[in-house]
């Protein structure tokens, strides 16, 4: 069972109480009781005794007179029941081999009192004898004396220790409310500001009720949290900019593999459009309707070529725009076999004008049941470009290495392929490059961190397409990696 902090405040109080109330309403009364108890025991047997002395050297002077006074002695204590001269006899049996003694009473005051000799103490009466042998006689002094202010002692003490107990009672409720206000309160606000600043929000701040080590602790936290959002706007600020340098470094990076790959069918297009222009006049010049038809029907299959690459150039620049654009738009409608028809040309060329040694085998496996998904175009462009220079970038790798160790067998391979299974569509992009390791599997998405050298990248492309993905309600996954490649999957709901 999990105790609170202000539980435990609070059982320890009760506790400290409960120990204190134990002490005074038990403990110290009994001992209180059994230290007067001593000392009456002791006063009164000190009066037998000198009573027991007065009458013993009364009779060996053969004072009479003495002997009353020194039963005088006690009569006027106020806690006197009676006062008793015995004298005490010896019995012989008829043998003379053993003998009893007997006692009688000789003197008893008050006098109307008949005592019994063989009383002893109970509650309500202390008895205590004191023996005497003179040449008269020999006997004892029996002294009686009431329990009762005994009696209203121990009343009073556990009086006073019931009291004294309320007191303590009290005294640890109002520190027990002290202690809980001062440390459990400020604690506990202390918990609930952090689970909020856990989440995100920066504004938490928590109330300094005292100038003590809470005190203290709250001004730290309201610092720290202080220092978080500045370093968080810093942050921002920093990623901003390195997105918007990264961008435009990959911008040039594309640039010059993407006006290269435009040039092609650019060359195209003129090439058959100078034939067409050829063509054309040989249709006026052509005698026979037969020629002309032959001529007609070259010129209609050089159209459609230059048809069909002038297609190609404007798919290759729509992609580039769309990746470059600064302003990201709304979710619409999208084709996702044909977003990522350009977004494999601008990655793939882009990354093979940057590594001129790259030789990669590209795949492409398109699900015609992918259709459109409603998602930001510009997002997803930037993800799968993205995840595709990193596999690029993972299979040049391991070719450099596997040449250095003289291994010209690997075949350096990138895939991309789309499905839709039950209610969403799934980007998967694989390479059978160097993989990545364990121990850093559970940090690739996280801001600034990279494994490419100092130089090669920020760290940002993977925690940025994370990011973007989720903002389309979709999933990135790091699906299997190992010594055979990676697998990343994207996952977006229709």
């Amino acid at each position: 069972m999990r105790l609170t902090l202000k539980t435990k405040i609070w059982m320890a109080v009760v506790s400290v109480v409960m120990m204190f109330a134990f002490f005074i309403l038990f403990y110290f009364p009994a001992q209180q009781e059994k230290f007067l108890l001593k000392n009456y025991n002791k006063e009164v047997q000190n009066l037998a005794n000198t009573v027991a002395l007065g009458v013993k050297i009364a009779l060996t002077e053969q004072n009479f007179e003495g002997v009353q006074t020194a039963i005088d002695f006690v009569k006027n204590d106020p806690h006197l029941r009676y006062v008793s001269l015995v004298q005490v006899d010896t019995a012989w049996n008829g043998t003379h081999t053993s003998f009893t003694l007997t006692k009688s009473v000789f003197k008893t005051l008050p006098e109307e009192v008949k005592p019994d000799v063989a009383l002893r103490s109970n509650d309500t009466i202390l008895v205590k004898n004191a023996a005497f042998n003179a040449p008269m006689m020999n006997g004892e002094i029996i002294l009686a004396f009431t329990t009762d202010e005994i009696i209203q002692s121990k009343k009073q003490i556990r009086l006073t220790s019931l009291i004294v107990s309320l007191i303590v009672f009290l005294i640890g409720i109002v520190i027990g409310f002290w202690l809980a206000k001062n440390i459990s309160v400020p604690v506990l606000e202390l918990r609930d500001a952090a689970n909020r600043v856990g989440e995100g929000d920066l504004t938490q701040r928590v109330k300094n009720r005292s100038r003590d080590e809470i005190g203290e602790l709250g001004l730290a936290f309201n610092k720290m949290v202080t220092d978080l959002a500045i370093a968080r706007e810093q942050v921002r600020s920093t990623q901003e900019q390195l997105i918007h340098a990264e961008k435009m470094a990959s911008l040039g990076q594309l640039t010059a593999g993407i006006a290269h790959e435009i040039q092609n069918p650019l060359n195209f297009v003129n090439n058959f459009g100078e034939i067409c222009i050829e063509l054309v006049q040989e249709i006026k010049e052509a005698k026979t309707e037969e020629e002309k038809n032959e001529i007609g029907i070259i010129l209609k299959s050089n159209l459609e070529k230059i048809v069909h690459h002038g297609k190609g150039a404007d798919r290759i620049v729509k992609a580039m725009l769309m990746h470059s654009r600064e302003k990201r738009g709304g979710q619409v409608a999208t084709d996702i076999n044909e977003l990522l028809v350009g977004d494999i040309s601008i990655a793939f060329h882009g990354t093979r004008k940057k590594y001129h040694d790259l030789k990669c085998e590209l795949l492409t496996s398109y699900d015609s049941d992918a259709g459109y998904v409603n998602v930001v175009p510009q997002d997803i462009s930037q993800v799968v470009i993205n995840l595709l220079n990193n596999a690029f970038y993972a299979v040049r790798q391991k070719m450099q290495a596997l040449k250095k160790e003289g291994e010209e067998t690997y075949h350096p391979l990138v895939k991309l392929s789309t499905e839709r299974d039950r209610g969403k569509v799934i980007i998967r992009i694989e390479d059978n490059g160097s993989g990545i390791s364990e121990d850093v599997k559970d940090k690739i998405f996280n801001p600034f961190f990279t494994t490419k050298p100092p130089g090669e990248g920020t760290g940002l492309g993977l925690s940025l397409s994370y990011d973007l993905i989720k903002a389309n309600n979709g999933k990135l996954i790091l699906q299997n990696s190992s010594s055979d490649g990676t697998v990343f999957e994207i996952h977006l709901r229709d």
